[in-house]
């Protein structure tokens, strides 16, 4: 066997150098590109009933922390029981569950209202992380998740930074998420990569 492996890749001795690379591979110009994954972060899609009936544009997209662990974050927003749901919520590791389109209503803000406007419901993204953002900050995978969730969003919809907002600012005597520490620190990532 050694014998076959020598004379295929030849000797690495001085007297018999190993043979050369054919003159047909370039290695300074190739001839194709290599695109990077479309997907980094695991995505799967499942379907929950709590959602409206009418369609929506987003204009704006609404932070939130679930409060709980990742599967029973997607548990209860299967469960019709529950009538609460995001568009995505996304795992401490980056996993990340879709259960609505973006033209659909999920029903993540609530009594809410943003420069104004009420019913941030029926004109923004819902977006959750597992876990309670004062206890666990978030890391990077969950905050890369996410920003692999929303640019391309971002971009489609023409939605601006300033119209990336948290719970607690369109829902202030009722909600605490996210974290201000968190939120600054992601939508500064998250700006960072849509430049």
């Amino acid at each position: 066997m050694w014998t076959w492996i020598k004379r295929l890749f030849g000797s690495k001795s001085a007297a018999t150098p190993a043979p050369a690379w054919p003159n047909s591979v370039s290695v300074s110009s190739p001839s194709f590109t290599v695109e990077p994954p479309k997907t980094t972060y695991d995505e799967r899609r499942v379907h929950t009933p709590n959602k409206g009936s009418n369609a929506i544009r987003p204009e704006a997209v609404v932070l939130h922390h679930s409060d709980g662990s990742y599967r029973g974050g997607c548990e209860w927003i299967a469960n019709p029981a529950s009538k609460v749901s995001y568009h995505v919520l996304i795992a401490r590791d980056g996993r990340r569950t879709v259960f609505c389109n973006d033209s659909e209503r999920a029903w993540h803000a609530g009594r809410s209202n943003w420069m104004g406007r009420p019913d941030l419901n029926s004109w923004s993204l819902g977006v959750a992380w597992e876990g309670n953002t004062y206890d666990y900050p978030l890391g990077d995978d969950a905050m890369a998740s996410a920003i692999e969730y929303l640019a391309p969003r971002l971009r489609k919809w023409g939605i601006p930074m300033s119209m990336v907002v948290t719970h607690q600012q369109v829902s202030p005597s009722r909600k605490t998420d996210i974290s201000a520490a968190d939120a600054i620190r992601f939508k500064s990532k998250l700006e960072a990569a849509l430049n």
